[in-house]
């Protein structure tokens, strides 16, 4: 028996080290190239600037954080086993809370993505219309400005506090409102059941607009509403993995388990843990294989050559030009 406990911990701490330092480069590289993508900084046109372009950036830059900060303690505190957060006071505030604003901003990102996409795709002139940047802008700042000071409690209830033997400390919070919040509403139901109910409920409004559609446009397709869906799919994996995790511990949290349990249930909150994190590292992996036209000028971007710029001749322009046709919101087809 206790060699199977040993063997399932040991199991654990390589999944935490192995997958967790993958995830952490993989998550940096992608969201690194999504933020040049989508962002001015390259001067590259290959997506209109529209409001699901600014939701993507957003999200991006909040996942970018994410990675650096969160997952980056997370492989030296699980894998390397050093206690930062029940050692420095700093690390033990902020992480929970840069954690927190990063993960609503990232899900209610792509939230906001998908409900532009709904607005595009819709054959409604009114409601097409609400797709608008300083609609976007206004929506986002507000939002952020919620995200920011509904977890400002974190900063100060979370602290370093003595552990029973004494000799060491735990970053932890002893408030039971706060647990309850923590658990019930804010995991539960704002950073889980709310973000799935968003996407399964505009994924199924953008079919029917697109299918809707069918008939007046052979086909009507939008790289960046395909790029938008199987990221918002993603997210719904992640999000029902971790549901059924909060969901688990609150039910069995008061059952008398052996170390063997412990050991088992150890193992699947790393495995579930991790998965989360694909939210966060996947995105810009989602939009290469979604996108032929990201793929063929992230290859060209690679090449060095220089994409929509001014130095093109008058040759390339009709295929620039056919290269940004492609990659249009579904709104442009109808108008």
């Amino acid at each position: 028996m206790s060699s199977l406990i040993d063997l399932l911990n040991k199991i654990s701490e390589q999944i935490n080290l192995i997958v967790g330092i993958l995830f952490f480069f993989g998550g940096l590289i992608g969201n690194i190239i999504n933020i040049l993508i989508f962002s001015p900084i390259l001067k590259m046109q290959l997506f209109p600037w529209t409001p699901s372009r600014l939701y993507i950036l957003t999200g991006s830059i909040a996942n970018f954080i994410f990675i650096a900060y969160l997952l980056a303690t997370r492989i030296l505190i699980s894998g390397f086993y050093i206690p930062l957060t029940n050692t420095i006071t700093f690390i033990c505030k902020t992480r929970f809370y840069i954690g927190q604003v990063c993960m609503y901003i990232s899900l209610y990102s792509t939230c906001l993505a998908t409900i532009d996409q709904y607005f595009l795709t819709s054959r409604s002139v009114q409601t097409r219309q609400l797709s608008r940047l300083t609609l976007a802008k206004l929506v986002l700042f507000i939002s952020l400005s919620i995200f920011i000071l509904i977890n400002v409690p974190i900063l100060f209830i979370y602290n370093l506090y003595p552990k029973t033997n004494g000799t060491s400390t735990i970053c932890t919070v002893y408030s039971p409102v706060w647990t309850f919040y923590y658990t019930y509403i804010q995991s539960l139901i704002f950073l889980c059941l709310a973000p799935l109910l968003i996407l399964i409920l505009f994924g199924i409004l953008i079919k029917h607009n697109l299918q809707s559609v069918r008939q007046l446009h052979q086909p009507i397709k939008s790289q960046m509403t395909k790029m938008v869906l199987y990221q918002a799919l993603v997210m719904l994996i992640s999000l029902s993995v971790a549901t059924t995790q909060i969901i688990y511990q609150e039910i069995t949290k008061s059952i008398p388990k052996d170390l063997l349990r412990f050991s088992q249930e150890n193992l699947f909150n790393t495995i579930a843990n991790l998965l989360t994190y694909v939210n966060y590292i996947g995105s810009f992996y989602i939009y290469f294989y979604s996108s032929k036209s990201l793929r063929k000028n992230c290859r060209n971007l690679l090449l060095k050559r220089q994409i929509g710029s001014n130095t093109h001749s008058q040759r390339d322009k009709p295929t620039l030009q056919n290269s940004l046709n492609q990659v249009r919101p579904t709104a442009d087809p109808i108008h």
